[in-house]
């Protein structure tokens, strides 16, 4: 009798392990893994960028810059909007006319900068917004805003 149950309990210790390791059978739940070869893998769809961090810069010779950046956890590269508020929007959207912006795309994380104008824009006092846009959608735009004064 304690040979038989030394026997079965030698057999439950592994049997257990190779349940808890592969499961109790049925198809496979995970979203991410293709239940067999001839099946996609599932997508999560994409993900927007971050809320960008902004600053607002000026160089020796006065001229203004908007400093930004995001990051996009699907690593896709960025373009950026930049929106100056003083009761009336004037937009500065990379995606249509990258001028303004020290370069024509971003790394995810990567630091960018835009150069407020110094012509066509009012004098006064502007919020300042920022977007990040991943080639598919705009994420969300930086709050609080930042604030510039243009002579």
């Amino acid at each position: 009798m304690l040979e038989r149950t030394i026997t079965l309990l030698s057999l439950t210790i592994p049997v257990g392990a190779l349940l808890l390791t592969l499961g109790c059978g049925g198809s496979n739940s995970n979203p991410v893994a293709p239940v067999s070869s001839d099946r996609p893998l599932v997508s999560r769809g994409n993900l927007l960028p971050s809320k960008p961090w902004v600053s607002i810069g000026m160089n020796v010779w006065g001229e203004k810059f908007v400093l930004f950046r995001a990051i996009d956890n699907d690593g896709d590269r960025l373009k950026y909007r930049v929106i100056l508020r003083n009761g009336e929007d004037f937009v500065f959207d990379q995606t249509v006319d990258p001028s303004g912006f020290s370069k024509p795309d971003y790394a995810s994380g990567e630091w960018g900068a835009f150069k407020v104008p110094k012509n066509g824009l009012p004098a006064g006092f502007y919020q300042v917004y920022v977007q990040a846009h991943d080639g598919t959608d705009w994420g969300p735009t930086n709050s609080p805003p930042r604030y510039i004064t243009l002579p």
